[in-house]
């Protein structure tokens, strides 16, 4: 074969090698990179820390909500009116009297129920039908008493007994209270409890003898607004609203980079 023809083979199989062999080094670089990129990720994800903050206030109620409920029952209507006027007279007088004004009592209106006479029938009288006799009218009004004075509620809500004894047929609930400015309260809350989450955090890294990189997430957890040193917590959230004092308690999460 030509001399000439040689070395145009030789030329083609030193090509096709250098090509394989750079081939085989970039495949080979771009797999270190990718191992070395995901064990970066990983040891990335080992160096972080995980800490909860907590935050605790005593707030005091600025609105208290009282309901109470008159009814009366007579068989003619006329009759069950008159009773449940009289009751709402009374129910005034008293309310006046512990100085709730006008604007903090909000009557709803007359709910009358009808009773019907019942039959028993069939075996042993087992059997009860409801017929169209009218038995008798049961008429009733509930009060809702909304006032900014939250201490003033306790002593007639304690005292509504006297009415009773007045010929009033009367119910009343137990007050509730409230915190009107709960959305204030919980970016303050938030703010407490993430300040607390960052000084823990701080403390441990600095007795490990590491250093804080970089906050990667944060969560924030429900208001718990309980009765006054209270444990009680729910996934929910708790509002209690059965005491005047309360405790208000915020929870945050941190997951921290270190190194």
């Amino acid at each position: 074969m030509d001399s000439k023809v040689w070395k145009v083979i030789l030329g083609a199989v030193a090509i096709l090698t250098v090509g394989g062999v750079g081939g085989l080094v970039s495949t080979a670089a771009m797999a270190s990179r990718a191992y070395q990129s995901k064990f970066e990720q990983n040891d990335r994800r080992e160096k972080q820390l995980q800490v909860t903050g907590s935050a605790r206030k005593r707030i005091h109620s600025d609105l208290a909500v009282w309901r109470i409920r008159i009814s009366a029952d007579a068989k003619e209507l006329a009759e069950a009116y008159k009773k449940l006027k009289d009751g709402d007279e009374k129910v005034h007088e008293f309310l006046t009297k512990h100085a709730f004004t006008p604007a903090e009592i909000a009557a709803q209106a007359v709910q009358t129920e009808t009773i019907y006479k019942v039959e028993w029938k069939g075996k042993d009288n087992a059997a009860k039908h409801e017929t169209h006799d009218v038995e008798s009218y049961n008429l009733s009004r509930y009060y809702t008493i909304t006032t900014a004075r939250v201490d003033a509620v306790a002593s007639p809500a304690a005292a509504v007994t006297e009415l009773i004894e007045e010929g009033v047929k009367i119910v009343s609930d137990a007050p509730n209270f409230y915190y009107s400015k709960i959305a204030d309260l919980k970016v303050e809350m938030i703010g407490e409890a993430s300040r607390d989450a960052r000084a823990r955090a701080d403390q441990l890294v600095l007795n490990a003898g590491c250093t804080i990189a970089e906050v990667r997430h944060a969560r924030m957890g429900v208001l718990q607004i309980t009765q006054p040193n209270s444990t009680d917590v729910s996934d929910s959230g708790i509002y209690d609203t059965s005491t005047i004092e309360k405790d208000v308690t915020s929870v945050v999460s941190l997951t921290l980079g270190i190194r």
